[in-house]
């Protein structure tokens, strides 16, 4: 009786609805929309079925407000944005959905404690999950005559926009089709960026159960479908901001249809500031705005944000009055992060200020592949070092456990490739002591697998169909003498696939280009002297574009390469030490007309040694940090 009772009960919230919720749906249908193409219905189910897989509804509840901005104001009716704040409805129970409102104002009228409040005047356009055999036989009609993708195993979208008239009856509409397009670009853009939310853990109630999260803010590129693409424009800047609010402001000038503005505005703040030590062991340091060097226990830094280093009050007061104020706040974000990037799990140093006392402290230095992670060997050209003895020779001659051998796992349950979310399953896996500094040379090979099997799509599917995957890998410096650490990509492919990396740059040597390498039985490598957009076409068609620690800031070389990226169309992945050198790095690819699609987030497998930068106390890792282009 009681298993009947609680399958009755299921069947009556499915069917009208529980929760914070406005009930079930309402017979709209997105066919009987004035001038919606068929092709569009699908792409706004494929976006729908693709937010619904990343589960925000496992840590978002209907208190997180979110502000959203798609392209700019004047690309939307009556000049402003039709739906700027969200919340995500269900996760504390009841219909699962999200609801988008005209202003921050409206939805915090809606909240109540265990139900949406009927607010008179108040439209919402509600995105709601609901199961086929449920729904109306019009939209049943539909996903079936478009064979529309399904959001998990049964559910489908349904959108309409809601009223509560005076009387606290609800009236409903079909969305409009420019309402519509705001919500395929909300749920393209936080399908990608709401896992960066980060739990902030000193706020909010004290016994509460819902988690606050740290003040956020990121904007990626989304691409339009071409059936609602807009004056030649198919890629638009969608900002999303927890909690809501004006973060970005316009810029004047003539910027595309398809921009965003950039500018951050800055809380106002006063001409005076601190000078504060820097805290940088006994490296030297180079100040900021004489470029003079000074040693690290004599350098200050800026009081507010703690980044940047000066030799004295009378530099950091001329840089404060040039560049510096109005970078601060920014500078002062990135240093926030410092304990979240730090991998906490190691046991050995895992800083390295001066990188030659580092690797002697681990007994490591001059040896092996460690030859390349200071400057002692920097006469010998990349590629080139002696190799002498085998594979524990290669890692330093540490011990027999702390490196991986090149064998396959010992596995024989899987058979497929292993999906890995960060170092401590890698060392579980390859039972390796969390004493083993490996993982700072590693993090080359890792950083390419992870690319290859969770960030692209296209060479994941590949690689499960036991195809092979062609990357092209700009401008390998380290990496030449690291081949072996390389055989790390065939071992956790665990018999599926192949990888073909071809290894394109002018630090490759003269008498190794040309020439090709077995990696293992299921990684190739490929070695091509020169610059990329010289030797591209000469090259296989690639799958997908690779360059790590790239620094597309810091070389004209680039602007080719880049160039070369957009009109092949492939994805293209980058890494970079630091978040400032991130930011750059998606201003050049922006100026060439590239739009990032994969957002800027740390590397799971960056390299856990924080590398020290002459000027700046800003967290840097080798691999620090990924985004992608094409994706």
């Amino acid at each position: 009786m009681d298993l009947h009772l609680k399958s009755l009960f299921n069947r009556f919230q499915e069917q009208f609805g529980s929760g914070p919720g406005l009930g079930p749906g309402s017979g709209t249908c997105m066919m009987r929309v004035d001038g919606i193409a068929p092709n569009f219905i699908k792409s706004v189910y494929k976006a729908s079925a693709a937010l619904y897989r990343t589960e925000p509804w496992k840590r978002l509840r209907p208190v997180h407000f979110f502000g959203i901005r798609v392209g700019k104001d004047s690309d939307w009716a009556g000049k402003k944005q039709p739906f700027p704040c969200v919340q995500f409805i269900g996760g504390d129970g009841g219909d699962v959905g999200f609801y988008m409102f005209r202003s921050e104002n409206d939805a915090k009228k809606m909240l109540g404690s265990r139900e949406t409040i009927h607010v008179p005047n108040v439209e919402v356009l509600r995105v709601t999950y609901e199961v086929e055999n449920l729904m109306f036989p019009s939209n049943r009609k539909m996903i079936k005559s478009l064979s529309l993708e399904a959001s998990g195993s049964d559910r489908f979208p349904v959108i309409d926009v809601a009223r509560c008239t005076p009387s606290g009856d609800l009236r409903f509409r079909n969305p409009t089709i420019e309402e519509l397009r705001f919500v395929y670009a909300f749920m393209k853009a936080i399908s990608l960026v709401h896992s960066l939310l980060q739990v902030d853990r000193e706020s909010g109630p004290k016994y509460s159960t819902v988690v606050s999260f740290e003040p956020f803010i990121e904007t990626v590129d989304v691409q339009w479908p071409p059936d609602v693409a807009k004056g030649g424009y198919d890629l638009v800047a969608v900002t999303i901001s927890h909690p809501p609010g004006q973060a970005y402001e316009e810029r004047s000038s003539s910027a595309s249809a398809g921009s965003t503005p950039t500018k951050y505005v800055e809380p106002p703040m006063e001409d005076t500031f601190n000078d504060t030590k820097a805290y940088s062991g006994t490296g030297l340091r180079q100040c900021a705005m004489c470029e003079k060097e000074v040693h690290g226990e004599q350098s200050l830094c800026c009081g507010r944000c703690r980044a940047v280093v000066y030799c004295s009050s009378i530099c950091q007061k001329q840089h404060w009055n040039g560049t510096h104020k109005s970078m601060c706040g920014l500078y002062k974000a990135m240093m926030e992060r410092e304990e979240e990037l730090a991998i906490m799990i190691f046991l050995f140093p895992c800083s390295a200020d001066q990188p030659c006392k580092w690797l002697e402290s681990l007994g490591i230095h001059q040896k092996g592949m460690w030859r390349r992670k200071c400057s002692c060997y920097s006469h010998c050209p990349f590629g080139l070092l002696p190799v002498k003895g085998g594979l524990q020779e290669l890692w330093g001659g540490i011990d027999e456990f702390e490196y991986p051998h090149d064998s396959p796992f010992n596995n024989h349950f899987i058979s497929s490739p292993f999906l890995l979310s960060g170092w401590s399953e890698y060392y579980n896996l390859r039972s390796l002591p969390l004493s083993s500094p490996i993982a700072d040379i590693l993090s080359h090979p890792l950083t390419v697998y992870h690319i290859l099997t969770t960030l692209n799509i296209s060479s994941k599917n590949l690689i499960l169909k036991g195809k092979e995957v062609i990357v092209h890998y700009l401008g390998p410096e380290g990496e030449l003498d690291w081949m072996p650490a390389f055989a790390e990509v065939g071992h956790l492919l665990n018999g599926l696939g192949n990888v073909q990396i071809v290894m394109v740059g002018p630090e490759v040597p003269t008498n190794l280009s040309g020439t090709t390498s077995g990696i293992g039985s299921r990684v190739r490598v490929n070695l091509v002297r020169g610059v990329y957009q010289v030797e591209a076409s000469y090259l296989p068609s690639p799958h997908v574009v690779i360059a790590l620690n790239s620094r597309l800031d810091s070389y004209s070389s680039w602007g080719g390469a880049i160039d070369l990226i957009k009109s092949l169309g492939v994805p293209a992945f980058f890494t970079d030490q630091s978040e400032l050198s991130c930011v750059n790095a998606k201003q050049v690819l922006r100026n060439a007309g590239l739009h990032i699609t994969h957002p800027v987030t740390p590397n799971p497998f960056r390299s856990p040694v924080k590398n020290l930068t002459a000027s700046f106390n800003l967290p840097s890792y080798s691999n620090g940090f990924v985004f992608g282009v094409n994706t």
